[in-house]
This record gives structure tokens, sequence and C-alpha cells, in this order.
């Protein structure tokens, strides 16, 4: 059986590299979002998306293979370990997926599914962004296709791991301030609060690639 065809693909991380970050924050303010793993049956960031990788990414997930393969089994072969990645141009690469449309470095650990990079970084005694995709880091924040502006995913609301706020807000959820630290450098993230807070609704940071 083929794996499902995932109908949306995370945009390009290639697109996640500005020395300018364009910011929609009127889009990012009006949710919560809080990951604490997916419920089997219900709509997963794991399965409803390609994600690809650039060559550096890559190479980071392959020095923790045998770390994830601890995790995820089916990462083995006899002689070392599955290839998971199919190029989809020069210089990007798809991670692949199970027949139900999983991503192959997804496992399911007490009915939720988690990502074995995450736990393999954790088990290293690394951070989360030396070891994952930019793209899986930043979700449900991306760059919408043709643009350079970060903001939501379309279907944001359709996962259980994000809601809606009650009027506006001044204030990003404390995830997505992680997560920009995480990506774009530490203090981003608090420029970026600072900006909502004083009630803008786009920002322009200056931060690495």
């Amino acid at each position: 059986m083929a794996a499902k065809k995932r109908s949306k693909k995370l945009p390009q991380t290639k697109r996640m590299r500005p020395h300018v970050l364009h910011v929609d924050l009127s889009s990012i303010l009006s949710i919560d979002h809080a990951c604490d793993g997916c419920l089997r049956g219900e709509l997963c960031c794991c399965s409803a998306y390609e994600v690809c990788v650039t060559v550096t990414e890559l190479e980071r997930i392959i020095r923790v293979l045998p770390e994830a393969a601890g995790f995820c089994p089916h990462l083995k072969t006899g002689g070392g370990y599955d290839n998971i990645f199919d190029k989809v141009e020069s210089g990007l690469f798809a991670i692949d997926t199970d027949d139900e449309g999983l991503c192959l470095l997804a496992f399911r650990s007490g009915g939720k599914v988690r990502c074995s990079l995450h736990a393999a970084a954790e088990a290293l005694g690394l951070s989360p962004e030396q070891v994952k995709p930019k793209a899986c880091m930043l979700w449900p924040m991306n760059f919408s296709e043709g643009k350079e502006v970060l903001s939501l995913v379309d279907n944001a609301l359709a996962f259980r791991c994000n809601t809606l706020r009650r009027g506006r807000s001044r204030h990003l959820s404390s995830a997505f301030v992680k997560a920009v630290d995480a990506v774009y450098g530490k203090g981003i993230g608090g420029l970026l609060e600072q900006e909502a807070a004083c009630g803008a609704l786009c920002a322009i940071m200056s931060c690495r690639r």
C-alpha cells in the first residue's frame, strides 16, 4: 500500500533563512499553542504535511539516528539505518512517511504521537533546535507560499493544540516566543513580544539565518 499523499506541504526550509524577519503579529496573536502530543485518530502535524529539510538539517538528523532509532525501531535495517529522505530538488529533501502518512521519525507512546528527534535531543542533552527541522520547530507558524512573512498555517485551528483567543491580545503565546528564540536567536521572541505589547500588527526583525 502506497503512503498516503499529504495535501499540504510545510514551506521549504530554505524560505526560513532570511536576514530580515517579517512577522504577521495579528495572525500569531490570535491563538494559543500548547503541544502535548496528538491522540490517535485526530489531525496531527506529523502526518498533515510534507516536511522538507535542507542538507544541513538532513546531516543533523543523520547524526542522531542511532538515538532516534531507539524510539523508532523501524528506522533500523540489517546493515544500519533506512534512507528516509526523498530528494525534492537540489539541496532539499522530503522526509518519508508510513502507509498512514505519519512521518517516519514519529512514534507513539502513551497513546500519543511523539517526535523521535525531540526525544533523542533530550536523551543526548541537546536542545531540540540542534536536531529538529526548522519547519517543525516553528509550526504552526510558517511562511506562506510566495511570501516572506511569518504567519500561521491556514488550518491551524483544525488542530487540538491550537485554540482561538477571545478578543485581541497583546501577548504572544509563550510557545511562539520560545520557538522564535530557538530558530532565529535568543531575544528575537522577546522583541516580538515587545512589539505586540505596543499594539503592532506586524513587525520586522533583524536576525540570524
